[in-house]
């Protein structure tokens, strides 16, 4: 093999090389991703009898934060990230509600917008009571 004949080795094998490196992160992106069903993860958020009424706990449910909290009706549980964009929300025990203190966005003790800039209400978790466990499960 000539020096020459090398070299063009050399170089065709380092251009594929990098088209593969630009080509692959771009079709496993534009790939629909492999449907494996649908996940399901119950996390406990601590006993019940440690919540009073109105108190708040945070938990993370498959790797995303979710407020818990214990209303006389029972315990709610809510997604922890605003709608607006993607704040941390926080649970008022005082006034009873869900603020969002990057942009002044209110849910009430339903999940519901009640003001600021937040399009569409909090999603909600079920939560379950099992042997005085309070449970939290992702549908």
């Amino acid at each position: 093999m000539s020096r020459r004949t090398f070299i063009d080795w050399l170089l065709t094998g380092g251009l594929v090389a990098w088209a593969m490196a630009f080509v692959a992160p771009v079709l496993s992106y534009v790939w629909p991703a492999q449907s494996r069903g649908p996940s399901t993860q119950t996390v406990s958020a601590g006993k019940a009898s440690d919540f009073k009424d109105w108190e708040s706990k945070m938990v993370a449910v498959s790797g995303h934060p979710v407020l818990v909290f214990r209303s006389p009706q029972g315990f709610r549980a809510f997604s922890a990230i605003c709608t607006h964009l993607g704040c941390i929300v926080a649970w008022n025990e005082a006034r009873h509600d869900i603020e969002c203190p990057c942009h002044a966005g209110v849910f009430d003790a339903n999940g519901k917008v009640v003001s600021g800039p937040p399009p569409r209400p909090l999603a909600e978790y079920a939560v379950v009571v099992v042997n005085g466990e309070v449970m939290v499960k992702t549908a």
